[in-house]
């Protein structure tokens, strides 16, 4: 594939936490595939990003103002997008967070209970629809991981899978069919990284630039063919 295959020339817009942003290095799951097929990508997640409501805040040696993925999106260009992908929930995955899960509800007009996850992914995708109505959009689910709770992770990501089913976003299914899976040792030492001094052998959280270009970008890359138009 490449440059014939539809892609060139679209304008992708990225929403998310450092998955999406890069962390330290920069590259995260969308660069490598918007690089080889020559999409114009606008990057606005933002490491730290969380699907609930946070109040502005900086993390020690990052530049970017940590908000939350809806406000990511109420900041962003209005000027309308090709493609859009996000992820969230990575960082909201903690035992703590089970009690806070909240229901899906009925309605597509917003007003959701935002202090719930369910509420609060919701939201993100009323304003990524309201503001992109023409938009092709695709949530990425992240990959398994020993740095979050499983219960977490389990519950959440079918919290997530569901609401995109509610709001017709179909979703590429990183964390139960990626194939990537860093809670193996594996896995987690050659693509996953801490920090900018050593590129492998990380916690298992952020994958390095193989670990997206291996694994993330095809997936997406392909999900991105099916659903463009």
């Amino acid at each position: 594939m490449g440059n014939e295959n539809g892609l060139k020339g679209k304008l992708l817009y990225g929403f998310g936490d450092s998955l999406v942003d890069g962390h330290w290095n920069g590259i995260g799951m969308l660069h490598y595939m918007a690089k080889k097929n020559g999409m114009i990508y606008h990057n606005y997640a933002i490491n730290g990003a969380t699907v609930l409501p946070c109040e502005p805040h900086k993390i020690a040696g990052m530049e970017k103002t940590v908000i939350d993925i809806a406000e990511q999106v109420r900041q962003a260009s209005d000027e309308p997008c090709d493609f859009i992908c996000f992820d969230g929930l990575t960082n909201d995955a903690y035992d703590e967070t089970l009690a806070r899960t909240g229901t899906i509800s009925d309605g597509y007009e917003g007003g959701y209970d935002t202090a719930t996850f369910c509420g609060a992914f919701e939201m993100i995708c009323y304003e990524l629809r309201r503001k992109y109505q023409n938009s092709n959009i695709l949530y990425i689910c992240p990959h398994k991981m020993p740095t979050r709770s499983f219960q977490a992770q389990e519950a959440l990501q079918k919290c997530a899978r569901s609401i995109c089913e509610k709001w017709s976003i179909p979703y590429v299914d990183m964390y139960r069919r990626g194939q990537i899976n860093t809670c193996m040792d594996g896995m987690r030492r050659d693509f996953s990284y801490n920090t900018m001094d050593k590129m492998t052998d990380g916690n298992g959280t952020h994958l390095n630039e193989d670990g997206y270009r291996l694994w993330y970008a095809p997936v997406i890359e392909a999900a991105l063919l099916k659903v463009g138009r």
